[in-house]
């Protein structure tokens, strides 16, 4: 019989499925299966705890370059006399002697970096506290806390800012309030770092415990 007498299988025929065989099923996907494979991608994905990484390194970066580069190169410019913000405390004396030694480039780098990383540090450090609280701690007063405190930081640290400006450009006239919030600066910034270290390192223990426990369910 040549190949053009032979007859084509009828569609009944191919829809027949061999003997023996089963049929093939369709794999049901039920809400709470929908529920883990979301949590299980948006884990692999990322966590908070990277922003976190991302902000401490940011806010530490900004502290290096405003206390470690910007502030101390003025001392060039001042003839070897420290910044007003790097002390704790200065008088109407100390200011008088800071202007004298400045010349106008001088005042104008001092009001570049005061605008510059100046207002970014404090901002980065409210930004980094926040996040860490809200990370680090539950819903509460302690989180309200933390929020207010890195808030006042930055209020306080922008506010010193302008305050040392307005007293060097009155020949020192306004420095004891000008040293106040410069104390104040100081105090905050280390209790919020000292802060920051004791929560995350709750934090820490606390994902460690929890690890252990389902290592050993």
């Amino acid at each position: 019989m040549s190949q053009k007498n032979r007859k084509k299988p009828t569609a009944s025929a191919q829809a027949k499925a061999p003997a023996g065989v089963a049929p093939v099923q369709r794999p049901r996907v039920s809400v709470g299966q929908a529920r883990q494979d979301l949590q299980a991608s948006g884990q692999q994905q990322g966590s908070p705890g990277m922003l976190i990484i991302a902000l401490v390194g940011a806010t530490l970066f900004m502290f290096f370059y405003l206390h470690v580069l910007a502030l101390p190169q003025m001392s060039v410019l001042s003839g070897g006399l420290p910044m007003p913000d790097h002390r704790f405390s200065y008088g109407a004396a100390d200011l008088a002697e800071l202007d004298a030694a400045m010349d106008t480039a001088a005042h104008g780098q001092l009001n570049w970096v005061h605008k510059t990383a100046g207002v970014i540090f404090p901002l980065f450090v409210f930004a980094c506290v926040s996040a860490v609280a809200a990370w680090s701690l539950p819903r509460g007063a302690g989180r309200w806390v933390s929020y207010a405190a890195g808030g006042l930081f930055a209020v306080v640290d922008i506010a010193e800012n302008m305050l040392i400006e307005s007293a060097l450009d009155a020949g020192g006239e306004g420095a004891e309030l000008a040293s106040a919030f410069t104390s104040a600066r100081w105090v905050l910034l280390v209790a919020l770092a000292a802060w920051v270290v004791v929560i995350v390192a709750g934090k820490t223990r606390r994902l460690l415990r929890e690890r252990k426990a389902r290592i050993v369910q």
